[in-house]
């Protein structure tokens, strides 16, 4: 089996490790696992509303108030729920094959300063939304009444928790440690699929 030959020193992408790798990562897992868990029952409330809304009006003739706003809060929340995750398996856009060309000197500045800057940024947007909530506690949504607080209090945990997570990436680019992780859920199996003859790679 022919293996290319890699040179150690040249400068590599960012891989992503196991979140049981390291101890910051396991500390933190139990909240990583609500938010993942979280965004994916408010993504589901968000398509299930609709459809529920389109069987009552149109085959019950009986539509139901507020389900169209009650969709828009769950997308919302999904996005809101989903940005500490996006952020800490380093899922965004980052030109990470421009950095790689770069010297390792130079990739291990500029992940330090991006780290900074991201945790600067994400704390100073926790903290808008913390003074926004502290600013409409009397406004509520037209139709089902829903309280702004609620709005604007997803916006802040999920900066206070994308905030965490740069932080946990300033500590690994000072420590020269891969910044990103990957879960238990989305590693490949151990052991080889068993696939029909005429799917198996040749």
């Amino acid at each position: 089996m022919h293996t290319s030959d890699i040179v150690v020193d040249a400068p590599q992408p960012v891989s992503a490790v196991d979140s049981r790798t390291y101890a910051i990562d396991r500390a933190v897992e139990p909240l990583r696992w609500v938010f993942r868990w979280g965004s994916l029952v408010m993504l589901l409330a968000m398509v299930t509303l609709p459809f529920v809304q389109v069987v009552s009006r149109e085959i019950l003739s009986a539509p139901i108030v507020g389900v169209e706003e009650l969709a828009r809060f769950m997308l919302i929340c999904s996005v809101f729920l989903a940005l500490p995750y996006v952020v800490a398996a380093g899922a965004s856009i980052r030109m990470e094959e421009i950095l790689a060309m770069l010297p390792k000197p130079v990739i291990r500045l500029l992940r330090i300063a991006a780290a900074v800057l991201c945790t600067a940024t994400f704390a100073a947007m926790a903290a808008a939304s913390l003074i926004a909530i502290g600013t409409n506690l009397d406004n509520a949504t037209p139709t089902l009444g829903i309280p702004y607080w609620i709005f604007l209090g997803a916006a802040f945990v999920s900066f206070a928790m994308t905030t965490l997570e740069s932080g946990i990436q300033l500590v690994k680019a000072l420590q020269d440690k891969p910044l990103y992780v990957t879960f238990p859920q989305e590693q490949e199996p151990e052991e080889e699929i068993d696939l029909p003859e005429e799917m198996r790679p040749h």
